[in-house]
């Protein structure tokens, strides 16, 4: 049960991404997959949350009903302000959604008239945090998060990792970081990893 990679391939012309790849996850927590750019992990990701199609292989993902992605890049409507860019993935309606939606934003530290900037108006992290609230907001049986933390200070960093903290206990996380310290901070289990082809190098349990 859960999500389970078996044996996984995946070809790009003459560049062989994922070659036998093979992980299960656990059911809830925070799993991180660490190293270098190129070896494969946005790959795995896409994946996981069927946007890829494997070569051969199989990606199970028995009781995961709704997965919550963060792209490396912002990807924010930029029609919308940024309330409604998170009030667009609620399932309520209208009055209800805008203020749900301030309420992840606030929580996420985007608050007052910032709320209601186009994304092309706000920072890189403002918009960072205009994206984290939107794919809390959204929820989840799984989060899949690419580089989630980017263009964000210390202190933004530190709150939005308390954030996914807490919902790390009703769910499962997946992400990837070129960063060790956060990987140290969010993660229950980092794998390092080498690559093209992935493979796991090493496996760490993190003690927060």
């Amino acid at each position: 049960m859960g999500l389970i990679v078996r044996d996984a391939h995946k070809r790009y012309a003459d560049k062989t991404v994922l070659d036998g790849f093979s992980l299960r996850f656990p059911k809830r927590g925070i799993i991180c997959l660490f190293g270098p750019s190129g070896c494969g992990k946005t790959t795995l990701l896409n994946c996981i949350a069927g946007l890829e199609a494997l070569d051969s292989g199989e990606i199970a993902r028995d009781g995961i009903r709704r997965i919550s992605y963060l792209f490396q890049e912002d990807r924010l409507l930029p029609w919308f302000s940024a309330l409604k860019n998170v009030a667009a993935v609620l399932p309520g309606r209208g009055k209800e959604n805008l203020h749900a939606a301030a309420r992840w934003l606030r929580r996420a530290g985007l608050e007052g008239e910032d709320q209601q900037k186009l994304p092309v108006q706000l920072s890189g992290g403002m918009r960072r945090r205009a994206v984290i609230a939107r794919a809390l907001a959204y929820g989840g049986d799984l989060f899949l998060l690419d580089e989630p933390f980017q263009a964000l200070d210390e202190k933004a960093k530190l709150r939005e990792i308390a954030l996914f903290r807490a919902q790390a206990a009703e769910s499962l996380t997946v992400f990837i970081t070129h960063d060790r310290r956060e990987a140290g901070l969010l993660a229950d289990v980092v794998y390092c990893l080498e690559g093209p082809p992935m493979r796991i190098v090493s496996e760490k349990t993190a003690s927060h």
